[in-house]
Parts: structure tokens; C-alpha cells; sequence
């Protein structure tokens, strides 16, 4: 670990690597606009995307800022290139990367010194503790001309493993990959140089038996110029998937063939799948393989109700295999006055997410002014899938101008239609702490999506939200409601939605939107929440302190049909 450090500070003092500030990332991400993603319980580890910014970059550096890892210096990571996360254009980062640790973050770095271009995009994937992480070090006994062999039970003897590997130090700057020599796997430069001793690997061998973990080889059928393209069912049609590859020279011992070439992948939309490609843009060679690993996606939408059970104060715990035991789990809610159209209960107070440490060990629901958390009051609570599309967002110094704190990531910029739900989040991975009492919304300015307080009130540094960008699936549906004087009534907007209409257990989540698609802008600052109105069958958007929705505020919503009346898709 020593000479890792050794090594990485010696280079980054060539390259000029000072203090970066940021955004928590997932995807990710982070510094001004890095992002925080989100792992399944069944997850192999978190994972995100890493935006590359002027805010994090430095010379050939970039700077992760993620709770998970910082302060870590004995953290695995695995990355890949990812030139257009979400399925938008790209920035090419034509390098052999690798990661390093230059306290109190961890950097991704080019190792040939280039300068890190803006927006150049990573996805990061932290396996969780075990024995399928682990870091390989080249050393004078396992390493022969241009490989470096690994002894480890999981991959010896083992020609089927599939191996995720990244350069941990920058003392090899070269492509590499994995090849088996009929009982250990080595890693390998492309190029047939001498592999350096002294140089380290991060390591992942991915579950035998994780679905998502496969082999795809490059053929005639699926090449096309310098890329070939993914056919899986895991992430076809998902512009927002994060795919994690490493080259593989012979899977199962079989063949063998070389790829010389930066890699990294994209989301091509014409063709709605995901493939990968070489960077310079050389052409993909028939029969390069390359070991994939996606995440087999689970997310869910319920409702939580308060109880004398499971609340204390002003905070309810929320009890669901999803969230529980994971500290980097994204959370969104929405206040539901009358679930299923019955009851109600108002909780007329700022809301956020906090995670519970041990021996709670669970996300809670909790009011910004530490009033006390009603029995029966309910919330929608979604938990999606952890992908591009979601991550945390974290107001610093260099993002934030008075009451607003600006997202800098490729599925918001530019787009002044995109729909984002946002929920304040205290201490995602468990760190830190930051309360922002204020009532919250979204609005678009400079090509940028920021998130304010409604009542203009400084926003805190340090304060985070989760953010989404989401894509409806089956029974599930985005769209923008604005209160007019048809659907408006005191401190009431009525939606109208075919998949909410009549539908008392539809789960609905709202954002404030100051101004849709850029234009015109509405302040609605109250508490807000969504209600079943039984009279006329339609679900709506209320202030908690029953005070009037002005005509012309809006509000981006996200339906999903209860399962009562669509089963649960694990996407």
C-alpha cells in the first residue's frame, strides 16, 4: 500500500494535483456534479457514475468525492470508461486510466499525464468487502516478460472466472487484460511490453453464479468499425445501465486474441443497446472478448405509514430489504395524506431522508425543524434501481449561489425538458449531517438544472439531495402537472392521468418545478404532499398548511400503479 501511495504522489506532483471541492456523487456522482449510485442488497457492491468537471479535475486527475470511499485508502475500485452516460453525446478520454489515492479522495487518472477533458465520464463500481476484491501487486516471482500471474483460489484452475481488473498505481501505462495460461489468470499489457514489478491491480472476480456477470465476444454479426455491440437482456433498451469490462484474451482457454486499444462503452440509441469500443477509434477485431458485468436491477415503490413501532421524535424508520444495512441507498418520498384514499394525516413540515447507523441500521423519514413525526403519517417511498440515472447531489462552495445549489450532470444539462425528483438526504453513506429547512423545487437556468429553496433563503453547504432523472417503465409514467384555475382549488391542484384517475393506490412522488422547459417560473413555497380525492376519483398535489396553490405552479410527478394492480417488475 505504501509504494501504491508512493508512487501515485510522486506522479501527481508532476501533473500538479491540488485540493478539488465537490458534489457527493452514483452516479454518480459528486463534486459540482458528481454522483452518488446506489447498490441492491444483492448488488455485487455500489456502484456509479463519475462526471469528470471543472470543479473536480486537476491536470490528468479527477477527484472522486463519494462517502464510501473517502478517507479509504485501502478501498478496491473498479472503472470503466463510459462516453455518454443516459444515452446522449460523448467525450472521447483516449488514455489508459487507473485509479489512486491522494488523501482524502480517490482520483481517476489518465496514466500518459494528458489532461482529463471535461466531462469525460466513469463508471465506478466498489465491490463490497470479501474475497472476490482484492488488490494484486506484480512482483518479481509472478511476473514474466509482459504479464503478471495471480494466485488466488477464486481464479486458479478456473478458466471459465471471469476477472474485472483496474490499474491501482500509474506506473504501467498501457491497455491490458486478462488471459489464462491453463491454471492461473495474468494480467497482460496488449502491446507485449515488459510488465513492471512493483505495479498494482485492483481486482474483481465476479460471482460464479451472478446473473450478471457474462462473457461478450467481439464477431462479424456484432462489429461495426471500432465497436461491437452487447446483445443482453440486463441492458437492452436502458440507456442509463452501467457496464463494467475488462479484456479478455482466451475465455475458458480457448483462442486468443489481442486488442491493443484504450476501450471504454456507449449507449448507441439507434440500436438501443450498449457496446464497446476502442478509443482511437481503431477497428474492433474479430474475436476480442471481454468480460461484462451489469447489475441484475431491483428497485420498488410502497408506502410507509408511521407508527408507535417504528417512530421516535421526529423520525420514522423505514423497514425494507432494499434500503436496510446500506448506508449508499437512494431514497425519494412524498407525503401521502390518505394511502389507498382512507384516512388522513397532515404533517405540515420540511421532510428528508437520514440513514440510522447501528444498530438501526436503516434509512428514516424525518422533519427538517425536528418536530414530532405523526402516527399515521404516510409517505410514497420509491427505492429505484442504481443506475446513471440516479444519483446525490451535494451543495459546496463551488456549486452554490445563494438559495440555489447547480447540478452539473449529462442527463440534466442542456435539457430544459427533463423531469427530476429531488429529496433532501442529511448524511448519505452515513457521513456528515446537514439540515436545509427550507421547502425545496427545481429550476433550469444556464443550460443547468439547480435545485433552491422556494423561500430564498441561503442554501447550506453540505446540504445533499437525492436526485433521479426517471425513465418510466411498464405501469409507471413522468410528466409535469401545472395548477391552473380549471384544476386548481384553495390549496389544492387536481391531476389529471389516466394511470391515476380512479386509481386510490396509485403511488404518486412530486418535485416543484419552477419553470418547465425553461420558461415562465412560479414559487410555491409550502410543504407539499399528494392526496386521493374520493368525489371525483383523482389524485392530487396540496399544501400541508392548507395554503393556496398559486395558478401556474408546476410539478414534476412520477406515477407507478400499486402492485395491487400491476406485480412488481424488478428492473
Amino acid at each position: 500500500m505504501f509504494a501504491r501511495l508512493f508512487c501515485f504522489v510522486t506522479i501527481l506532483a508532476v501533473i500538479g494535483i491540488a485540493g478539488t471541492s465537490g458534489v457527493v456523487h452514483a452516479v454518480p456522482p459528486s463534486l459540482a456534479d458528481t454522483a452518488i449510485s446506489l447498490a441492491a442488497a444483492s448488488s455485487p457492491g455500489v456502484q456509479f457514475v463519475h462526471v469528470a468537471t471543472a470543479a473536480n479535475i486537476s491536470g490528468a486527475a479527477t477527484s472522486i468525492d463519494h462517502p464510501l470511499l473517502n478517507n479509504d485508502p485501502n478501498a478496491v475500485i473498479i472503472a470503466t470508461p463510459n462516453w455518454n452516460p443516459g444515452g446522449g453525446s460523448g467525450v472521447y478520454n483516449d488514455h489508459p486510466i487507473a485509479v489512486g489515492y491522494l488523501s482524502p479522495k480517490w482520483l481517476i487518472v489518465n496514466q500518459d499525464i494528458a489532461p482529463m477533458p471535461a466531462y469525460a465520464a466513469f463508471n465506478v463500481l466498489v465491490p463490497k468487502a470479501g474475497p472476490n476484491a482484492f488488490v494484486h501487486a506484480a512482483t518479481a516471482t509472478n511476473t514474466f516478460h509482459n504479464y503478471t500471474l495471480i494466485d488466488n483460489p477464486l481464479t486458479n484452475g478456473k478458466p471459465n472466472a471471469k476477472i474485472l481488473v483496474t490499474p491501482a498505481d500509474t506506473t504501467n501505462s498501457r491497455p491490458i487484460g486478462v488471459w489464462y495460461n491453463g491454471t492461473k489468470w495474468g494480467i497482460f499489457n496488449q502491446d507485449s511490453a515488459n510488465m513492471p514489478t512493483g505495479t498494482f491491480f485492483n481486482v474483481f472476480v465476479i460471482p460464479e453464479t451472478y446473473a450478471g456477470g457474462f462473457v461478450h465476444q467481439a464477431t462479424a454479426a456484432n462489429i461495426s468499425g471500432n465497436y461491437t455491440v452487447i446483445d443482453h437482456p440486463l441492458i437492452n433498451g436502458n440507456p442509463n445501465a452501467i457496464v463494467f469490462v475488462t479484456q479478455n484474451w482466451n475465455p475458458g482457454n480457448v483462442g486468443g486474441t489481442y486488442n491493443n486499444h484504450n476501450i471504454g462503452i456507449w449507449y448507441s440509441s439507434s440500436q438501443q443497446k450498449w457496446a464497446i469500443f476502442n478509443q482511437d477509434p481503431a477497428a474492433m477485431p474479430v474475436n476480442a472478448a471481454f468480460n461484462v458485468l451489469v447489475l441484475v436491477p431491483q428497485s420498488d415503490v410502497f408506502v410507509h405509514k408511521a407508527t408507535s413501532a417504528n417512530s421516535t421524535g421526529h423520525v420514522t424508520d423505514i423497514d425494507h430489504p432494499l434500503s436496510n444495512n446500506d448506508p449508499n441507498a437512494i431514497v425519494f418520498i412524498t407525503p401521502n395524506w390518505n394511502p389507498g384514499g382512507v384516512g388522513g394525516t397532515y404533517n405540515n413540515h420540511n421532510i428528508g431522508v437520514y440513514y440510522e447507523g447501528s444498530p438501526i441500521n436503516k434509512w428514516s423519514i424525518f422533519n427538517q425543524d425536528i418536530a414530532t413525526m405523526p402516527n399515521d403519517a404516510a409517505f410514497n417511498v420509491l427505492i429505484p434501481h442504481p443506475d446513471a440515472s440516479v444519483f446525490v447531489h451535494k451543495a459546496t462552495a463551488a456549486n452554490t449561489s445563494g438559495h440555489i445549489t447547480t447540478i452539473d450532470y449529462p442527463l440534466t444539462n442542456n435539457k430544459p425538458n427533463a423531469i427530476l425528483l429531488v429529496t433532501p438526504n442529511w448524511n448519505p453513506g452515513n457521513v456528515g449531517g446537514t439540515y436545509n429547512d427550507h421547502p425545496i423545487g427545481v429550476y433550469y437556468t444556464g443550460g443547468k438544472w439547480t435545485i433552491f429553496n422556494q423561500d430564498l433563503a441561503a442554501m447550506p453547504s453540505g446540504a445533499a439531495f437525492n436526485v433521479i432523472v426517471p425513465r418510466p417503465g411498464p405501469g409507471e409514467a413522468v410528466f409535469i402537472h401545472q395548477a391552473s384555475a380549471a384544476n386548481t382549488a384553495s390549496h389544492v391542484t387536481y391531476i389529471d392521468h389516466p394511470l391515476t384517475n380512479g386509481n386510490p393506490t396509485a403511488l404518486v412522488l412530486v418535485t416543484p418545478n419552477w419553470n418547465p422547459g425553461g420558461v415562465g417560473g412560479t414559487y410555491n413555497n409550502h410543504p407539499i404532499g399528494v392526496f386521493y380525492e374520493t368525489s371525483n376519483k383523482k389524485w392530487a398535489i396540496f399544501n400541508q398548511d392548507l395554503a393556496n396553490v398559486t395558478v401556474g405552479a408546476s410539478f414534476n410527478v412520477y406515477v407507478k400503479l400499486n402492485k395491487i394492480y400491476l406485480p412488481l417488475v424488478r428492473r
